[in-house]
C-alpha cells in the first residue's frame, strides 16, 4: 500500500515545480476570494475570477514552453467539455440566415417575425445568431471558460497525492471559515452580511452568500472536501486492522488524530449551518448524498471506520442545530408536507420550459437567455421574475438544446465511471478521497433539480475541481504503483504548437477581460442610476434639471460601457422620456415641436434596441406607447404593445401598458384583467399607485381602481391617498370613497390591524365630511404609533375645525415637544390662542 505521505518521492527539483507552486497559490487565492465575494454575483468579482482563471491557464502553458516538457493527461471528458463550449460559440457567431434556418428553423422564423419591420430589415436579417441575446450568452461563456480552465489545469497539475490533499485541505479550510461566519451571523447577526452589507432578502443566515440555497451547495461541497480528507486519514490508520467502536475511539484519542478532529468539527459546523440556512433543497440533497456515501462505504470493509466518524459528525450537527435554531429549521422543513408550497411554482416553470424547448430543440435559445426568452412561455403569473429556471437540467436543455445537454450528460457519465473505478481501489489511500468527492457531487446533482447554484462561480469552480480530482485519483489508482504519467519532452515543432496555444489562450482571456471590465464599469455607473432613480420616484419623477443630468449622464455611460445590454438601453430611453415629459404643460394641447423631435429620437433608439434582444417585451410596450401617444402611429403602436404583452405576459410594465390601452379602447373587462395581473406581479405595489392615479384622474374610473384594489389594505390606503390628492368630487368618486371606508372598517376590526390602516380610514372619513369618525380613527392610529407627526397634525386641525380648540392646542403642543421647529403647529397654536382669548 502506498501512503499519501509517500507522495513526496516525486519531488525531483524539476524547474516546473515553481510554476506548479504558482498555480497552486493562484488557485488558493481564487478559492478564498470567491465565497467571500458573495459567491461572485457582481461584475467586479466576476472580472477578478476571470483574471485569476486566465492567469492559472497561462502559467500552465508557460510551464510546458519553459521546461520543454509536457505532461498532459488525456481523458475522454475533454470531448463533451469541448462540444459544450463549441455549441455556445456557434450560438454567438453571426451565421447566414439560410444556415440558421437549417440549424434552428424557429429561431430564424421568430427573428424575421420580430425584426422584419425595422429599417433595412431584409438586409439586417441576412445574417443572424442562434442566441436571442448575445450579451447574456457572452457573459455566461466568459464564466464557462473560466470553469473549464480550472478543470483542465487541476487535472493536469494536481498529479501527486500530496498536491491533492493540499487542495482538499484548502477547500475544507475555506469552507470552515465561511461556516463559522454563517454560525456567527445566525447567533449574533443583525440580518446583514458581514454585519454591514444589506441583504436583498432582509436576512443573513447564509454567511457571505445572498441566497441560502447557493450557500447550501457551497457548504455541501466544502464538507465533502473535509470528508474526503477524513477518509484518507482513516484509511491510512485502519488499513489491515479490525474496525470496532473501541478501535475508533482509541484512534481518535491519539495526537495524530487531531487533524481528523479538526475536519470533523468543520464538517459538524458546516452541516449545521446548512440546516440553519433553511434551504430545503440543500438539506435534502445532503441527506440523500450522505445515505448514498454510507451505502457505498458499507460495501468496502477496510473503510468502515469512516462510518463511525460520520455518525459522530451527524450527532454533532444535530446538537449544533438544536442549540442555535431548531424551531426555525423544523418550521422550514415541515413545509415539505405541503407540496404546493414546497415546490414554489417549479413544476409550472418546467412545463413552460418544455414548451419552449420544443421550439428550439437542437441548439436552444442561447446560453444565458432564459430570462428574456422564457417569459413568452411563462403561464405562472408569479410576482417573482424567473431569472433562472430553478432547475439546472431544464435550463441547460432550454438554452443549449439537445446537443448541449447531451454533452453535459456525457461528461456526467464519464465522471461517474471514474468514481466507480476510484472507489474500487483499496490499495492506494488517496483513492479513498473519492468517497467524499462523490458525496459532494451527488449533493450537487440532486440540489440542481430545484436550484441554479451552479450558475455561481463559487460553486461551479468547486464542482469542476471535484470532477478533475475524481479523474486524477481514478487514474492514480489504475496506474502501476500509483505513479502519475511521465513528462514527455517537447520537440521544436511541438513547442511552436504550445506557443500558438498560449497566444490563442491569451487572446481569449483578453477578450473575456475586456468585456468583464466593461461590465464592471457599467455596473458602477448603474448603481448611481438606481440611487438617482429612487429619489426621483419618491417625487413622482418631478426632479430638477441637475438631477436629470446626473441620472442621464450615468445611464449613458453605463450603456456606452456595455452597448449590447438591452436593459441599459431600455432604461436610458425611458429616463430620456421622463426628462422631457416633466417639462410638458398638461394644460396645453400637444407637445412642443422640439420635444416631438426628441421623442422621435427615443422611438428610433428603442426600435433599434430590439436588435440587441428581440424578445425583451418591455421595450416593445414602451415603444408602442410612444408611437401611439406622441407620434400618432396608432396601428403600429397597438401592434407593438400587443407583441410586448405576448413576449412578456408576466411583466408588470407590459400588462400596465396593455391595460391602459384597453381602457382607452373602452374594453374595461380586458383592462381589468391586464391591470389586475400587473398589480399582482408588482410585489411592492408601486404599480397600483400608477394604476389608481391614471384610472381616477385621467379616465375618471375610480370604480375600476377599487375593483383592482380588492380587499388589500395597502392598496385601499393608496386609493384613499390618491382620492385625497386628486380631490375628485363626483358621485361615483364619493361612492368609491364610501366603499373604501367600509372595506377599511372591516380591516380595522381584524386583530393586530396596523396603525396606518386606521389613519387611512380617518383620511377617508375626512374626505366624506364625517369628521367625528375621522377624529376617532386618528386617535386610534396614534395610540398604535405615537410618533406619527403628520397624523397628529391632521388630528389637531380636525379638532380645531369641530370647535375643540383646547384639545387641538394640546395635540399641537405634543408635536412641538419632539419637533420644536414645526412651523405649522406653532401657527395653529397662535391662531387657536387668539380665538380662545376672543371667546373668553
Amino acid at each position: 500500500m502506498i501512503s499519501v505521505r509517500e507522495g513526496t518521492i516525486w519531488d525531483s527539483g524539476d524547474p516546473r515545480e515553481s510554476l506548479d507552486r504558482m498555480i497552486e497559490r493562484l488557485l488558493m487565492v481564487l478559492l478564498v476570494f470567491m465565497p467571500l465575494a458573495f459567491g461572485v454575483v457582481e461584475a467586479w468579482s466576476e472580472e477578478i475570477v476571470i483574471a485569476l482563471a486566465g492567469a492559472i491557464s497561462v502559467c500552465f502553458l508557460l510551464k510546458a514552453i519553459l521546461a520543454r516538457q509536457s505532461q498532459v493527461t488525456w481523458t475522454w471528458a475533454y470531448v463533451p467539455v469541448a462540444v459544450f463550449a463549441l455549441v455556445v460559440v456557434v450560438q454567438l457567431i453571426p451565421l447566414p440566415a439560410a444556415g440558421v434556418r437549417i440549424l434552428s428553423p424557429n429561431t430564424a422564423a421568430r427573428k424575421v417575425e420580430l425584426l422584419g419591420d425595422l429599417a433595412n430589415g431584409a438586409e439586417g436579417l441576412s445574417s443572424m445568431t442562434i442566441s436571442f441575446y448575445r450579451h447574456a450568452t457572452r457573459h455566461d461563456l466568459r464564466l464557462v471558460l473560466a470553469v473549464i480552465a480550472v478543470f483542465a489545469v487541476v487535472l493536469n497539475v494536481y498529479r501527486r497525492p500530496d498536491q491533492i490533499t493540499r487542495l482538499l485541505a484548502t477547500i475544507a479550510a475555506v469552507g470552515g471559515g465561511v461556516a463559522l461566519l454563517a454560525l456567527a451571523q445566525n447567533a449574533f447577526g443583525n440580518d446583514k452580511i458581514y454585519w454591514f452589507v444589506v441583504s436583498p432578502h432582509g436576512e443573513a443566515h447564509s454567511g457571505p452568500f445572498v441566497n441560502h440555497s447557493h450557500y447550501a451547495q457551497f457548504m455541501n461541497l466544502s464538507v465533502a472536501a473535509a470528508l474526503a480528507l477524513i477518509g484518507v486519514r482513516v484509511h491510512e490508520s485502519f488499513s489491515g486492522r479490525a474496525v470496532t467502536p473501541e478501535t475508533v475511539a482509541a484512534y481518535l484519542s491519539l495526537p495524530e488524530a487531531k487533524v481528523v478532529w479538526v475536519l470533523v468539527a468543520m464538517s459538524i459546523v458546516g452541516v449545521g449551518t446548512v440546516f440553519l440556512a433553511l434551504s430545503r433543497g440543500g438539506v435534502i440533497s445532503m441527506l440523500v448524498a450522505g445515505v448514498f456515501a454510507l451505502l457505498v462505504l458499507s460495501c468496502r470493509k477496510p473503510l468502515k471506520g469512516i462510518g463511525w466518524i460520520m455518525a459522530v459528525l451527524a450527532l454533532g450537527a444535530f446538537i449544533c442545530v438544536l442549540y442555535i435554531g431548531f424551531d426555525a429549521v423544523y418550521d422550514r422543513l415541515s413545509t415539505l408536507s405541503d407540496m404546493s408550497e414546497a415546490e414554489g411554482g417549479r413544476w409550472q416553470i418546467l412545463a413552460d420550459i418544455a414548451v419552449a424547448w420544443t421550439k428550439f430543440p437542437v441548439l436552444g435559445t442561447g446560453l444565458g437567455t432564459h430570462e428574456v426568452v422564457y417569459p413568452e412561455f411563462d403561464r405562472s403569473v408569479s410576482p417573482r421574475l424567473a431569472s433562472h429556471a430553478e432547475n439546472e437540467y431544464a435550463q441547460a436543455v432550454e438554452e443549449t438544446g439537445a446537443l448541449g445537454f447531451a454533452a453535459l450528460l456525457a461528461f456526467g457519465v464519464l465522471i461517474g465511471i471514474h468514481y466507480v473505478r476510484a472507489v474500487r481501489n483499496d490499495r492506494l489511500t488517496i483513492c479513498t478521497a473519492a468517497y467524499g468527492l462523490g458525496f459532494g457531487l451527488m449533493a450537487i446533482l440532486i440540489h440542481s433539480l430545484s436550484d441554479f447554484g451552479q450558475h455561481l462561480p463559487a460553486n461551479a469552480v468547486l464542482t469542476a475541481i471535484f470532477c478533475a480530482l475524481l479523474i486524477r485519483v481514478s487514474r492514480l489508482g489504475a496506474a502501476a504503483d500509483g505513479e502519475p504519467e511521465e513528462a514527455v519532452p517537447v520537440s521544436s515543432r511541438a513547442l511552436k504548437g504550445w506557443a500558438a496555444a498560449l497566444v490563442a489562450v491569451c487572446l481569449v482571456w483578453a477578450w473575456g477581460l475586456l468585456h468583464a471590465d466593461g461590465a464592471r464599469r457599467a455596473a458602477r455607473h448603474w448603481r448611481e442610476v438606481t440611487a438617482a432613480e429612487s429619489r426621483l420616484i419618491e417625487n413622482n419623477w418631478e426632479g430638477s434639471d441637475a438631477e436629470y443630468v446626473y441620472l442621464l449622464g450615468h445611464a449613458t455611460k453605463a450603456a456606452d460601457c456595455q452597448p449590447g445590454n438591452i436593459e441599459y438601453q431600455h432604461w436610458l430611453n425611458i429616463y430620456r422620456w421622463e426628462c422631457i415629459d416633466r417639462a410638458v404643460d398638461p394644460n396645453t394641447a400637444g407637445m412642443p415641436p422640439e420635444f416631438v423631435e426628441i421623442a422621435k429620437d427615443i422611438v428610433a433608439e428603442l426600435s433599434a434596441a430590439r436588435r440587441l434582444c428581440p424578445t425583451f417585451g418591455a421595450t416593445w410596450c414602451v415603444l408602442g406607447q410612444l408611437e401611439r401617444t406622441i407620434l400618432g402611429q396608432e396601428e403600429q403602436g397597438i401592434r407593438h404593445i400587443m407583441e410586448g404583452v405576448k413576449l412578456a405576459p408576466c411583466d408588470a410594465t407590459t400588462r400596465f401598458v396593455a391595460g391602459m390601452l384597453a381602457v382607452e379602447q373602452g374594453q374595461l373587462d380586458v383592462a381589468r384583467e391586464h391591470l389586475m395581473i400587473a398589480v399582482q406581479l408588482d410585489v411592492d405595489d408601486r404599480q397600483f399607485d400608477g394604476v389608481a392615479r391614471q384610472l381616477i384622474s385621467q379616465f375618471g374610473l375610480p370604480e375600476l381602481a377599487l375593483q383592482i384594489a380588492g380587499d388589500d389594505a395597502r392598496r385601499l390606503y393608496m386609493m384613499a391617498k390618491v382620492l385625497e390628492e386628486t380631490g375628485t368630487r363626483t358621485v361615483s368618486a364619493d361612492q368609491v370613497r364610501r366603499e373604501v371606508a367600509e372595506k377599511l372598517e372591516h380591516t380595522c376590526q381584524e386583530q393586530n390591524a396596523s396603525a396606518w390602516v386606521f389613519a387611512s380610514l380617518a383620511a377617508m372619513y375626512e374626505q366624506l365630511g364625517e369628521l367625528a369618525k375621522a377624529i376617532d380613527n386618528y386617535r386610534e392610529a396614534l395610540n398604535r404609533d405615537f410618533g406619527q407627526i403628520g397624523w397628529r397634525y391632521r388630528l389637531a386641525n380636525l379638532l380645531a375645525d369641530t370647535g375643540k380648540d383646547e384639545e387641538a392646542v394640546k395635540e399641537a403642543e405634543i408635536i412641538l415637544r419632539s419637533h420644536p421647529e414645526h412651523r405649522a403647529a406653532k401657527n395653529l397654536i397662535d391662531r387657536l390662542a387668539a380665538r380662545l382669548r376672543i371667546g373668553n
